[in-house]
């Protein structure tokens, strides 16, 4: 909300986020990170990701090289304390379905039904470039608001 957000709207661009769980976990979360409730969609049967085929393993969790070096990136460009404060209010959210709790996300910018960019996260905080995310969504005419 606070870095990607601004740039968005000021193309014009929309957003769209989806999460596992329940409508009521995600006005939760919303209220406790601030961000904007009309932008959140629940997944609870896991539908989006298992449409993009997104990882889910217990190797991707917890062993994927790519966790500890994006926790790593994340110290040396001095943005761990996003990370730091974020977990000074984690809550438990136990998922419709147990396995959901390995679920790795995404990011997609769509332009109509084609997808212009994409990644999948291969292991935790393992992220997609924002600036990459930006230039795609801000090159693809769909994704202007109307």
């Amino acid at each position: 909300m606070r870095d990607v957000k601004p740039a968005l709207d000021k193309d014009g661009i929309k957003l769209v986020a989806v999460g596992i769980g329940y409508p009521e976990i995600g006005r939760e979360f919303c209220e406790l990170t601030g961000f904007d409730p009309t932008l959140l969609y629940a997944d609870p049967e896991n539908v989006m990701y298992e449409a993009l085929e997104l990882e889910k393993s217990v190797a991707s969790l917890a062993f994927s090289p790519q966790t500890p070096f994006s926790l790593a990136n994340r110290v040396v460009q001095g943005r761990f304390q996003d990370l730091s404060k974020a977990l000074q209010s984690w809550k438990v959210w136990i998922p419709p379905r147990l396995s959901q709790g390995l679920q790795q996300g995404g990011v997609y910018v769509f332009d109509g039904r084609t997808a212009v960019f994409e990644h999948k996260d291969a292991g935790t905080g393992a992220f997609a470039n924002l600036d990459q995310v930006l230039s795609a969504a801000a090159s693809s005419a769909a994704c202007k608001t109307e």
